[in-house]
This record gives C-alpha cells, structure tokens and sequence, in this order.
C-alpha cells in the first residue's frame, strides 16, 4: 500500500514539475519572442503609444497654461513684456504717444502654434526613450518632430515621429502619436483680438457691454497696473486663463 501510494505522489510531483516548465515556457516566449506573432508586438506597440502619451501629458499642459498666462507667447524678448506676480506677462498692443488708440502687435495662431511646436520638440527630447522597449525585437526610431493645432476649444499635439517594431519576418510601424488638450485657447485669443481692434481703434474697450452681447460665455477682468491696461479672459465653464497687457504711457 505504501509503495503504491508513494508512487502516486512521485506522479503528483513530476506533473506539477512539468506544469511548471510549460508555464515557464510560455512566459519565456512572450518576453523574449520566441516564435513571434503580430500580436506580442502590438503590445509592445501599446507600451511605447503609452510612453508617448505619459512624456505629452507631463509636459504639454505647462506650456499651454504658460502660453496663456503669458499673453500669447513663450519667448518673451525684453520690451515686450511686463512682470506680473513674476510672469511675464506680454504687450499685444503698444502705446503710440500722445495718442489714446495702440499699435497692434499682432499675435497670430500660426505664430503661437510655433512656439508651442518648438518648446514640446524640446522638452520631448528629454523625455521620448523608446529605446527602452527593444528588448528582444529589432526597433528603429525616425526624426522626431511636433506639429500643434490650436483649436477653439480643444489643442491637439501630433508628434510625428516613425518607430519600427520587427521580429523575423513580422513588421509594425507607427509614425504618429496624438494627443488633445481641453483648454479653450482658439476661443480666447480670438476675444483677445475683438479687445485689441477696439483699442486699436477707439481708445478704450468696455468689457460689460461684450461680455452681454456673447450671453455670458466669457468672463473679461480689465485691471490697471499703472500706466497699462491688463486684461484677464476665461470662459465660463473652464478655469484656463489668457491675459494680456495694452501699453500706455504715463498721463
């Protein structure tokens, strides 16, 4: 009897130990590829698509609140700004002496696009390590570049850059990562631009009267930082903030 039941307990343990060199088995292949399929690299894809998304969400909303708070800009040259609770706040329209209207600077949404292009290709190229995932396969890296798209409400960022995955005879490639942001930039620069044809026209701009005519879609706070006129926008329903200065002489 006990012979037969020691037997059995052998048999017990050569199957856990064979169920355990299978499992072992099937784990190797999928860390290391032996016998690739397409799908052991889609993960891999969905692990850099990951990657991408991760270094955009840490870095793209600074600069979309920066450029905003800044009045439009990111690089702020000296003369063209002034500090605001140490921000440097930016001159959309410039004082023209002896003369009540200002000199439109002209801030366009091709020209901030740019500026955001070129500070998310630079903090990217800090962050970006898709190296990291070519464990194992053969994995390539294009040129990297940021295209930005500013929209009413929604900012999209599209990093083009082209990353190849292959095993043996398998091939993946994806060459762009995108990535929306809801702030409602496009909408309050173009009010920014209503306030700046007035004051390029008339002198003075009077917030009550357009914030009535637009039904309360925007929230408009003109200051006075002496001799300048600060102006603070928002939306309603967002709390992101575009604010400006019109530059004005002492009087």
């Amino acid at each position: 009897m006990s012979n037969k039941r020691g037997q059995t307990t052998g048999f017990v343990i050569i199957g856990i130990v064979i169920l355990a060199v299978i499992i072992l088995l099937l784990f190797l292949r999928g860390q290391f590829f032996f016998g690739p399929t397409e799908k052991t690299l889609e993960s891999r894809m969905d692990a850099v698509r990951d990657h991408y998304k991760s270094c955009l969400n840490d870095l793209v909303p600074d600069y979309l609140s920066r450029i905003g708070l800044q009045g439009g800009h990111l690089k702020t040259p000296g003369g063209t700004f002034r500090l605001r609770e140490d921000i440097p706040v930016s001159y959309l329209c410039y004082n023209i002496p002896e003369k009540a209207t200002c000199a439109n600077r002209l801030l366009t949404i091709n020209m901030m696009e740019g500026e955001l292009d070129d500070a998310i290709k630079q903090g990217l190229a800090t962050c970006i390590n898709v190296n990291k995932f070519g464990r194992g396969i053969d994995l390539s890296v294009g040129s990297l570049n940021v295209d930005v798209t500013i929209g009413e409400d929604v900012t999209e960022v599209a990093v083009n850059q082209k990353v190849t995955l292959r095993r043996g005879d398998i091939t993946l490639s994806e060459d762009q990562f995108l990535e929306d942001f809801e702030v409602p930039l496009g909408r309050l620069y173009d009010v920014s631009q209503d306030i700046i044809d007035i004051e390029t026209t008339y002198g003075e701009f009077e917030q009550l009267t357009y914030m009535l005519a637009h039904k309360g879609q925007y929230i408009i706070d003109k200051k006075r930082p002496y001799p300048d006129k600060l102006y603070i926008l928002q939306t309603k329903d967002n709390d992101y903030v575009f604010q400006f200065l019109i530059q004005d002489e002492p009087g």
